[in-house]
């Protein structure tokens, strides 16, 4: 494995939760040629610097950024510079500091990524080296593999508990603002930075029964055009359409303002900030754990807004629907593995075992204690 390999390592589930920032804003890339003799030919322009530090998928970088923050808060609490450009020598130790903590392994992976591409991003690429950082993140992926740890995912918000959790939310502009989130992590599978940057213009109503919600996917979107979903929950579209006339009522429902917003409690909403935000994704996140919280849902200690992107699975998976078939209903997989993780779930919750063919062998093999002459079952027709 190389520093290259690190850079798509960017996981569907939410594995940690961020601690608000708490050094200065990063520094720029140093600038470390010499005073003379300066190449112009090795110098980048202003438009490709900016260019740079701002190039990739705009949901990667943001996580990069706060892994990096976490990082930066590390080196300052220690006297240290976190760069860029980063040393070796920091990103080793941090990277210890991290495997001794006992942080999942998916997360220290994720965080020499981040730190290697802050560094290319500040026109140090492939910086700093990253072999013995990774020697340190085998070891602890190793002892986590023994230990049986796995990375932590968000349990599911299926439909069952999106009801309990839409049932506790207050009857006021706050309330209806946290059922609309509900809503719209559920039926479009959004990740909290896909419900954060929906805007007003993203919800068309076709009829009093049908919506259709445009979301621009934050990563796995190669064309960049974004996907329609049909809502005709009446309650959902409902709930969206009282929600953008009031946001209209209030002077705040321009098309092309954001659809998400907060709310005090006296019913004021806050205006649209400096940098484009209605609603952080942080306080997207931070939404749905205290509705999980209000009803004392039975996994509010570990919900995040990751579960209602996995409810629709879940509940299909809890109706019979193979993985395969569900891939291809959602359209929002590329492969079955953490499909066939949310089915499993949903037909346990239903009270069913995962793999009714294999169920079945296993009922053969039990009637062979009473009767070690059965003939074996017949093979089903082709």
């Amino acid at each position: 494995m190389n520093s290259t390999d690190l850079v798509p390592a960017v996981i569907d589930a939410e594995i940690v939760e961020e601690q608000p920032d708490l050094t200065p804003a990063l520094p720029e890339a140093a600038k470390l040629l010499p005073d003379t003799a300066i190449d112009i030919n090795e110098v980048l322009t202003d438009e490709a610097e900016e260019d740079l530090a701002n190039s990739g998928r705009a949901n990667t970088r943001d996580t990069y950024d706060s892994r990096f923050k976490a990082f930066a808060n590390w080196c300052v609490a220690r006297g240290r510079t976190p760069g860029p450009r980063t040393t070796e020598a920091n990103l080793v130790s941090y990277v210890s500091h991290l495997r001794r903590e006992e942080i999942g392994h998916d997360t220290i992976r994720l965080s020499i990524a981040a730190i290697v591409d802050m560094n290319a991003r500040a026109g140090h690429e492939k910086w700093p080296p990253t072999a013995k950082a990774l020697k340190i993140y085998a070891d602890a992926r190793h002892e986590q593999a023994e230990a049986g740890r796995s990375p932590r995912s968000a349990p599911p918000i299926d439909m069952e508990r999106l009801t309990q959790m839409i049932a506790g939310c207050p009857d006021n502009l706050g309330g209806l603002r946290d059922v609309v989130i509900c809503y719209l992590g559920y039926y479009c599978r959004g990740r909290r930075s896909e419900l954060a940057k929906f805007r007003i213009a993203s919800v068309e109503f076709v009829s009093e029964e049908l919506a259709v919600v445009r979301k621009w996917t934050s990563k796995n979107d190669k064309q960049d055009v974004g996907r329609e979903y049909e809502i005709d929950d009446p309650m959902a579209v409902a709930a969206l359409r009282r929600w953008i006339v009031a946001l209209q009522e209030k002077g705040e429902g321009a098309p092309h303002l954001r659809l998400l917003r907060w709310v005090d409690q006296w019913g004021t909403i806050r205006p649209v900030s400096k940098k484009g935000w209605g609603m952080t994704p942080h306080a997207v996140n931070e939404a749905v754990k205290r509705m999980a919280r209000r009803v004392n849902l039975d996994v509010a200690g570990d919900v995040t807004s990751h579960g209602l992107r996995a409810g629709v699975p879940t509940d299909l998976g809890r109706l019979g629907y193979s993985a395969g078939e569900i891939k291809e209903i959602t359209n929002d997989w590329s492969s079955t593995e953490q499909v066939e993780k949310y089915r499993k779930i949903g037909r346990r919750r239903a009270g069913k075992k995962a793999d009714d063919r294999r169920s079945k062998a296993i009922t053969e093999l039990q009637k062979l204690r009473e009767d070690p002459a059965a003939p074996p079952a017949e093979d089903p027709p082709e």
